[in-house]
């Protein structure tokens, strides 16, 4: 009888560790269907690296941080692929000094300054690059030796009889008897280049009291003659060209760029000599005005603004690239002229 207690005790409590256990998995059944979405928990780095479930809104981005594009999620520890990480910055090192200028059709680039035997380079160029930021597919059609029946002009109308490189445009058409910088648009990323609106050649200059005037002033502690607009580079940079007042024989200009208020320099000085009337360029009259400056293009760089101008003058029109490095422009040594006098 003892014995059959003993038995009977023991399957009582078996049979109550048993309720305890089945309860005991019934909680955590009913605590894992309490949470949103009916997904099993999961925790540790299974967790960190599950994506967000359906409808839930991602934390908002850490200072320096940018959401990341319209329909993905990436997982925590993928590479940033925010905009600013993957802009494109365009390598001042990389850039060719090879120009040409467009014929009166603007179906043909004409490269000049350049040696017959170099057709191996010149069929690696396949991006003509210039009025205001203009993007030509180009291809390398022939060598043309010229004639002599030229004038001795660079300028469309005598482009038949002028030796050099001629490129066919592919797309588009170019700007008759602008000029062009040509690349291997593998070494020329597109992307880092930046919308270029011109001013209006008929708008006043900036008045008197117009703070970027008055800033511009300050910098350099001289008087100014006359301050112009050359053109928007992007929605948040403004390109100007400033003549400050004569000092003796002392002449200034400047091409000036204005960005979230801060200004970068490139100036010009020179000194007054026996002819007044050619200061800076042939027959110039000793002033500066928007109309002798139009823009190639304009660029990021890593350090900077990279600036491609043409500079029109009496008798020719140079080309030029300006570097930007903190608050001042250098000009590289990469350059090009045309002679195009009138006849």
């Amino acid at each position: 009888m003892n014995q059959v207690k003993g038995r009977n005790r023991y399957r009582v409590r078996a049979a109550g560790i048993l309720i305890l256990a089945a309860a005991v998995v019934l909680v955590f059944s009913l605590s894992g269907c309490s949470r949103p979405g009916g997904n099993d928990d999961t925790s540790g780095a299974e967790a960190s690296a599950m994506p967000s479930p359906a409808g839930t809104q991602l934390p908002s981005p850490a200072a320096g941080q940018t959401d990341a594009p319209e329909g993905t999620e990436p997982a925590a520890s993928a590479p940033d692929s925010s905009p600013s990480a993957l802009t494109a910055f365009m390598d001042p090192d990389k850039l060719q000094p090879v120009f040409g200028f467009a014929d009166e059709t603007g179906s043909h680039i004409l490269v000049t300054r350049e040696e017959e035997g170099n057709e191996q380079q010149m069929q690696s160029l396949n991006t003509a690059i210039g009025n205001g930021g203009q993007e030509l597919a180009v291809k390398f059609e022939k060598w043309q030796a010229g004639s002599e029946d030229s004038n001795g002009r660079e300028l469309a109308n005598n482009i038949p009889h002028l030796s050099g490189y001629l490129f066919k445009v592919e797309s588009g058409a170019a700007e008759q008897n602008e000029t062009y910088y040509l690349a291997d648009s593998a070494q020329f990323p597109q992307a880092a280049l930046l919308a270029i609106q011109p001013a209006d050649p008929a708008a006043p200059q900036l008045a008197l009291e117009d703070p970027v005037r008055q800033s511009i002033a300050a910098v350099k502690q001289r008087k100014i003659e006359s301050v112009w607009k050359l053109a928007d580079l992007g929605p948040d940079r403004r390109l100007y060209v400033v003549q400050f007042v004569r000092m003796d024989k002392d002449m200034l200009f400047s091409l000036v760029l204005e960005e979230d208020g801060k200004l970068s320099f490139k100036d010009y000085p020179a000194v007054l000599q026996d002819n007044e009337y050619s200061v800076w360029r042939v027959d110039d009259g000793g002033e500066v005005i928007p109309q002798m400056f139009s823009l190639l293009f304009a660029a990021q760089a890593a350090d900077g603004l990279l600036i491609g101008l043409n500079w029109w003058g009496a008798e020719g029109v140079s080309s030029f690239f300006l570097s930007q490095q903190g608050g001042s422009f250098t000009e590289l040594k990469i350059e090009y002229s045309r002679y195009i006098s009138p006849l």
